[in-house]
């Protein structure tokens, strides 16, 4: 279910209107016909720098701060679930297959015309699993180690 809200809320933006999906795809094709510009952006940290410099002019939570940050949130549930679903879970199992799954949603992006594939994305979406891991990695430790408390104690 995650996923599938997930694929949603990065990748089509279907909130109730086709037009406006439709609009964003026709807009992108219209940049590359007339412009030459196509929706992929190789170079990194181009627009987190540009997203902080915005934030440096302008403080507050507008859209360059909703970016940063909400690139690296949503994928935080992400980095949690995975290793709650696999056998043996690790870090590196984690991470590869966050990022197969980061990839392939940039990939969707770029080859459906629904968005722009962004090696910023990437990383930020990476971030944000890592963050997950970790909470997931330290809820662990503690229940681990409140479960040998409780022996402890008479």
């Amino acid at each position: 279910m995650y996923l599938l809200c997930l694929l949603n809320f990065v990748t089509i933006k279907f909130f109730g209107s086709f037009q406006a999906v439709q609009k964003r795809i026709n807009d992108v094709l219209l940049q590359r016909e007339m412009y030459g510009i196509w929706n992929i952006s190789l170079e990194p940290f181009q627009s987190i720098k540009a997203s902080v410099y915005s934030f440096i002019r302008d403080p507050g939570f507008g859209v360059v701060t909703l970016f940063l940050v909400g690139n690296i949130l949503i994928f935080v549930p992400l980095g949690i679930l995975l290793p709650l679903l696999l056998k043996k879970p690790s870090y590196t199992k984690t991470m590869l297959i966050s990022l197969g799954i980061i990839v392939s949603i940039e990939t969707i992006q770029f080859v459906t015309c629904l968005g722009i594939a962004d090696i910023d994305d990437v990383l930020l979406n990476m971030l944000g699993s890592t963050i997950g891991y970790l909470t997931y990695f330290m809820s662990k430790k503690m229940m681990h180690s409140n479960k040998n408390m409780k022996r402890i104690k008479p």
